[in-house]
């Protein structure tokens, strides 16, 4: 009887730190580094160098971190009947096996351990990059994105003038650029289609060079663009971090 009440207790104690309402207990904090180090592990063994060299070092590092990954995934199914809201005994294990979470969960260490039995699937070992994925389930991430979804959604209709004031700054720009260059330059500029290229890549403020105009004209229009440009990246900007501000303060009034 009393060791039935210690596994009870074991096992709420372990759902209250596996849970993300929780905040970040220390187990969710270590299965969190866990994931950081899977996804540099995944990332170097892509690289030939490092690979060649440390191929054994990252095969052992693969393994043990598919082996805690394992265990974590083995103890959520286990405390899935005990959240809030879940359905008790078998069936609230198995609603928590087929949710999204929990098989991107074992797509975290079924790579790994399917690799061992047969070591000529790489596209498996590729499938391990998508632990970055977990990261979605950090409090702090699943906060931020609150956030940021919420000041998209409030700072809409502000966000859709700005994109309107691109679309024509782009129209204009490419426009004005083929009837100025068209002739000069018809391989780049000899339709808009063809100077919207270099239409986006000047008002976005990347600038590759490959594509400049010639003519003193293009040249005026083409830096009016690049001032244009500035505004392009800087009012959505704005608009995003006054969203973003909002709502953290509608959260926490007391940063207002």
């Amino acid at each position: 009887m009393q060791c039935d009440r210690a596994l009870v207790r074991l096992r709420r104690s372990l759902a209250r730190l596996l849970s993300n309402e929780s905040g970040n207990t220390w187990l969710n904090n270590l299965i969190g580094l866990g994931i950081l180090g899977s996804i540099v592990v995944a990332v170097l063994a892509t690289e030939p160098l490092i690979r060649e060299r440390h191929l054994d070092l990252l095969k052992q590092l693969d393994i043990l971190l598919a082996l805690v990954f394992a265990i974590e995934y083995a103890a959520r199914v286990w405390v899935a009947p005990m959240r809030p809201g879940a359905r008790r005994g078998v069936l609230g294990a198995w609603d928590y096996v087929r949710s999204p979470l929990a098989l991107l969960d074992m797509l975290a260490f079924a790579p790994t351990l399917i690799g061992l039995i047969s070591p000529q699937l790489y596209l498996l070992r590729l499938i391990r990059l998508l632990n970055i994925a977990r990261l979605a389930q950090s409090s702090h991430v699943r906060t931020s994105l609150r956030y940021f979804n919420r000041a998209l959604m409030r700072k809409w209709t502000e966000l859709q003038i700005a994109a309107t004031y691109t679309v024509v700054l782009l129209l204009i720009s490419s426009t004005a650029l083929y009837l100025l260059e068209s002739r000069v330059q018809p391989e780049h500029f000899g339709s808009i289609p063809r100077s919207l290229w270099w239409a986006v890549t000047t008002v976005t403020t990347v600038g590759y060079g490959d594509v400049v105009p010639l003519t003193a004209a293009g040249k005026i229009v083409a830096s009016l663009t690049a001032l244009g440009g500035i505004a392009v990246v800087g009012i959505p900007v704005g608009i995003i971090a006054a969203g973003f501000s909002e709502s953290i303060r509608e959260d926490d009034p007391e940063q207002s």
